[in-house]
């Protein structure tokens, strides 16, 4: 089947993945309403997710380097060891996410809501948090370097071991983060 020619409904997805079928890149599901939906290890690469509500979703593992997700609902969504690799997350709720070790680099998450998610030993070099609001995140071991959090709410977040070299922190709001000055307790 052609993702790229042919229409794929959400009932052909997840009839396709039930009889093994992992690979759904390219596909346009803006908008789409699939709340708990339990896809771990699917491939939405480069997929058009604005806006979905993946609300409670469990997608480990999955795929979804390049999709645009722009202001999607993924909160409290299991997105442990995704590949979301250059996704434009902006606006996003991402909020009691589960990203461990999940791959974020260069993504855009300009203005995205991640209040207490867990981001251990997730990579985000070059990724775009600028203005995103991180209160209660925990990032320990995540690595930061290169990325962008210029006006960043910290406000409580872990940052333990957290590799923050080249990370802008303009304007960041890090009052009560942990430890209380990540810039002294980056890796070398």
């Amino acid at each position: 089947m052609d993702s790229q020619s042919i229409p794929v409904t959400m009932d052909q997805v997840l009839d396709l993945y039930a009889a093994g079928r992992r690979d759904f890149s390219h596909l346009d599901f803006h908008e789409a309403w699939m709340p708990g939906l339990e896809l771990p290890g699917i491939n939405l690469g480069q997929a058009n997710l604005a806006s979905i509500n993946l609300h409670r979703a469990m997608l480990a593992g999955a795929k979804l380097g390049g999709c645009n997700l722009w202001r999607a609902n993924l909160e409290n969504a299991d997105l442990e060891g995704a590949d979301l690799a250059r996704a434009v997350l902006i606006r996003a709720e991402l909020s009691r996410v589960n990203l461990t070790g999940a791959n974020l680099r260069c993504s855009d998450l300009r203005l995205a809501t991640l209040h207490y998610s867990t981001l251990i030993g997730a990579d985000l070099r070059n990724a775009n948090l600028s203005y995103a609001d991180l209160r209660g995140a925990d990032l320990t071991d995540a690595d930061l370097r290169g990325a962008d959090l210029t006006g960043a709410n910290l406000r409580n977040t872990t940052l333990g071991l957290a590799q923050l070299e080249g990370t802008r922190l303009d304007r960041a709001w890090l009052d009560e983060a942990e430890p209380p000055h990540p810039e002294l307790s980056s890796k070398v």
